[in-house]
């Protein structure tokens, strides 16, 4: 283990980590995450107030968690930070630069994508533990108690959701230009026209497989059910280890072959 922390990659994950952990992109990116626990945090005040409101304390954390935590807010976190590893340095200018260092290229590319994608879930996973206790805490302890194996399970889902995500965005940013409005066609344009759609092309999106996963009901997930196309878990979680580990592995190779200009053969 010692041996892999000293490693060469590890110490890009971390110098990663780091970088983007203080740019500006991380300030707009929580307080996307930070969104819902602002609608937590209105829907305790309408209560507080003595307002009418259709939900439990956790059934609006269900509502949130399933319509706007895992398919809005992770999609996007991965979108924004994987699929600029490549292509924020190419256009910093220093690609070229880090391309050159005493490096292979698979230490290089595998470092940055660690680094990111431990970035994305420190900062997803604290929004979704936070909009947990502030809808359910003021319903009491044993409610809190009963119903955190279910958060347990949300904070897993949201883990294999955004590695899958990310490995995606990752593999467009090194084999595309402009991989940031691919991204949001897939996401917003082909995942979310898909879902709805009965038969084998639904099974091509990653919102399939976590919505089969989340304790939590959607309107998609539902019509999964009906249509009896929803997958087991454990076929769901094979299929988003799958696609993490292909896309990943897919940009690590389209990298390793891609031409910068000043590259110094290694």
């Amino acid at each position: 283990m010692s041996r892999f922390w000293n490693s060469r990659a590890a110490v890009v994950a971390q110098w990663t980590f780091e970088k983007l952990l203080w740019s500006p992109r991380t300030m707009v990116m929580a307080s996307v995450t930070l969104f819902p626990v602002a609608l937590a945090v209105i829907f305790r005040i309408a209560a507080a107030v003595g307002l009418q409101v259709s939900f439990t304390g956790f059934g609006f954390f269900s509502v949130v968690t399933a319509t706007v935590s895992f398919p809005f807010v992770a999609p996007m976190l991965a979108l924004f930070y994987s699929s600029g590893i490549v292509v924020d340095e190419a256009e910093n200018g220093t690609l070229p630069y880090l391309v050159t260092r005493p490096i292979t290229r698979v230490s290089l590319l595998a470092g940055k994508m660690a680094g990111s994608l431990a970035l994305q879930i420190a900062i997803f996973l604290p929004s979704l533990v936070l909009c947990f206790y502030v809808a359910v805490a003021p319903s009491g302890f044993q409610e809190v108690g009963s119903r955190f194996p279910t958060l347990a399970l949300d904070a897993g889902v949201a883990i294999l959701g955004i590695a899958a995500y990310s490995g995606i965005f990752a593999f467009l940013g090194t084999a595309l230009r402009r991989p940031v409005l691919v991204g949001l066609i897939f996401v917003f344009g082909w995942q979310a026209a898909a879902t709805y759609i009965p038969g084998f092309v639904r099974k091509l999106t990653v919102a399939h497989y976590l919505q089969s996963l989340l304790p939590h009901e959607s309107l998609q997930g539902a019509l999964s059910g009906l249509w009896g196309e929803r997958p087991s878990a454990l076929l769901a979680v094979s299929v988003l280890l799958t696609i993490s580990l292909m896309t990943h592995a897919l940009a690590i190779l389209a990298f390793s072959r891609k031409e910068f200009a000043g590259r110094v053969s290694s």
